[in-house]
């Protein structure tokens, strides 16, 4: 299979990614602002960083209600100047997340920006608004953000740890990547299909809909998990989360013929759901294999939230990567993302 951008380079580079952006954001001098109210701005990967950190640390962060993740143009009617506004795009260029901070310097709220390059890096050094920037030359050569999730993740971080944000220090992070380390090692290329479940399940699910099922705290990394599957394998795959699921979806999964002939269902299992929905995965199960249905399971083996919440992309991104492989295409190409962004006058990435 051909990899002319060097997708399996930047998957197995994903947790020196993350730390590496991490520790160059924190390096950053950043002011300190206590904000009553924080929005992050970015979309696709940018916003799936924010995702994840907002399912992990709900119940910790320093402000009064829920941090609110914008994923369109300009910014809730609500945002004001004791609000912090963090403009995350990988690329620097993400239009909706430029209009995200004209749209705040309109009301004086609070601006830092997150990126690699482009136009925010631009005005960070041009100190029109406080931010970081970080060189993701070496861990993310391809500089393909459907691969740098890592590189979002660990800038993005880094920054609300600097800040007194987010309760998330160095240590914590290199525990948690060590034991991803060791948790992933079963999954690389090296690793034969009968040893490696990230094969196993890619060959499962290659020619069918891969349609995901996981719950809280990791809702964010179930999004980001999608995402990557869409990006990487070029596989049409949908998510749902429980226990909303179970109000929506089992008297739907009979028709049209397509459902019941096409589509497989991988549930990922955490030991830090809600006992509840725990129960309803296996219930969910029972009443799949009445309906005739293919589904599988996936236990994440961190004994960490945070070890899990990079986990689970993770493990999606290599099952997206050995689904190109089965169907013989390079991961990399995006053609109709650059002929989308062309016709929208924007930069690729």
């Amino acid at each position: 299979m051909k990899d002319s951008l060097g997708v399996e380079n930047a998957l197995r580079l994903f947790p020196d990614q993350i730390l590496e952006c991490w520790k160059q954001a924190y390096s950053f001098d950043i002011p300190q602002f206590s904000p009553k109210a924080v929005v992050i701005s970015g979309m696709g990967g940018s916003s799936n960083a924010a995702k994840i950190l907002e399912g992990l640390y709900e119940e910790d962060f320093k402000v009064p209600f829920d941090i609110d993740i914008h994923n369109d143009y300009e910014l809730p009617i609500w945002v004001k100047e004791d609000t912090l506004v963090v403009a995350n795009s990988y690329s620097g260029n993400t239009e909706e997340t430029l209009s995200s901070v004209e749209a705040a310097q309109k009301v004086s709220a609070k601006i830092i920006g997150v990126t690699t390059g482009g136009k925010l890096k631009e005005m960070i050094q041009a100190k029109q608004i406080d931010g970081v920037f970080v060189d993701d030359s070496r861990v993310n050569p391809s500089h393909l953000p459907k691969v740098g999730l890592g590189v979002s993740f660990g800038a993005l971080a880094g920054t609300l740890a600097k800040m007194g944000v987010l309760k998330l220090n160095e240590k914590e992070l290199q525990d948690a990547l060590d034991e991803l380390n060791e948790v992933r090692k079963m999954w690389l290329p090296e690793i034969e299909e009968t040893d490696n479940p990230a094969k196993q399940i890619a060959k499962w699910l290659y020619g069918y809909v891969p349609v995901l099922f996981g719950g809280r705290p990791l809702l964010g990394s179930l999004n980001a998990g999608r995402n990557v599957m869409c990006e990487v394998s070029r596989v049409f795959t949908l998510f749902f989360d429980f226990p909303e699921v179970n109000h929506v979806l089992v008297e739907a999964t009979q028709k049209p013929d397509i459902v019941k002939e096409k589509f497989k269902y991988l549930f990922f299992i955490s030991n830090f759901n809600h006992p509840r929905v725990l129960i309803r995965y296996k219930v969910t199960a029972e009443i799949l294999t009445k309906q005739g249905l293919a589904f599988k399971d996936y236990q994440l083996k961190g004994s960490s939230k945070l070890t899990q919440a990079l986990e689970l992309p993770h493990f999606c991104a290599w099952v997206a990567f050995y689904l190109s492989v089965l169907a013989g295409t390079d991961p990399g190409p995006e053609p109709w993302i650059v002929e989308l962004k062309n016709k929208l006058s924007q930069p690729v990435h």
